[in-house]
């Protein structure tokens, strides 16, 4: 060009791809925030939707199919009774809230660490928009769940063990959750499932966020 010599040429290309690369970031973390039309697509919620069905310790499943085996189960689920139903005892319920913001950062459960007792119950709080909640990986023999974008779930433990969950729309970003039910009998299972869920985290401040959580946490 007339009167711009190499130098002057070479700073503006770079100031205009530097501009073009924020772009890029701003418009793909306003997509992430971005309420999903429908439910998002994931390795369990294609195979079968689980249920519960009143009273809350019967447990339920729709659309039944093959189980992923990083679910610890590999054959169909079927429909069975929860042992909850014929126990008596002062069984909880607890809130995790799916949140937009809040301690550990960016779209996280709230607390997303929890213990509970075998039998207690988790009400999943919707508290911002866009976010579920859906079984990663779960105690051998136990109900996977997923809350389908409600404003609120509950869902009754009668399996002890770690159980890791995640948001499907945001597990790019570590959106994920860890709950203990009684004693952590598959801790072994659980480490090998969050080394798979990180390797796909695409947000580096975050990636470690569920090791780090079940290191600290999971005794």
């Amino acid at each position: 060009m007339d009167g711009m010599d190499d130098k002057q040429f070479m700073t503006i290309f770079w100031v205009v791809m530097g501009a073009l690369t924020a772009i890029f970031f701003l418009i793909f973390f306003i997509a992430q925030m971005v309420v999903p039309d429908k439910k998002a697509s994931d390795e369990f919620t294609n195979n079968a939707v689980v249920q519960r069905i009143e009273p809350i310790g019967k447990l339920n499943y729709a659309g039944a199919g093959e189980v992923e085996t990083n679910l610890a189960q590999n054959s169909k689920v079927e429909a069975r009774e929860s042992i909850c139903s014929t126990l008596e005892g002062n069984f909880k319920t607890h809130i995790v809230k799916m949140l937009n913001e809040g301690p550990l950062g960016a779209m996280v459960f709230e607390p997303s660490f929890i213990k509970i007792n075998t039998c207690d119950s988790i009400n999943f709080e919707m508290t911002d928009a866009g976010h579920n909640a859906v079984t990663i990986a779960a105690p051998e023999n136990s109900i996977p769940f997923d809350t389908e974008y409600k404003p609120s779930t509950v869902v009754q433990f009668d399996t002890e063990g770690v159980y890791l969950y995640q948001c499907s729309p945001h597990a790019m970003m570590a959106m994920a959750g860890l709950i203990q039910v009684s004693e952590p009998v598959n801790k072994s299972k659980i480490q090998e499932a969050i080394q798979k869920f990180e390797s796909a985290v695409m947000i580096p401040g975050v990636k470690t966020r569920m090791s780090d959580l079940f290191k600290q946490k999971v005794k």
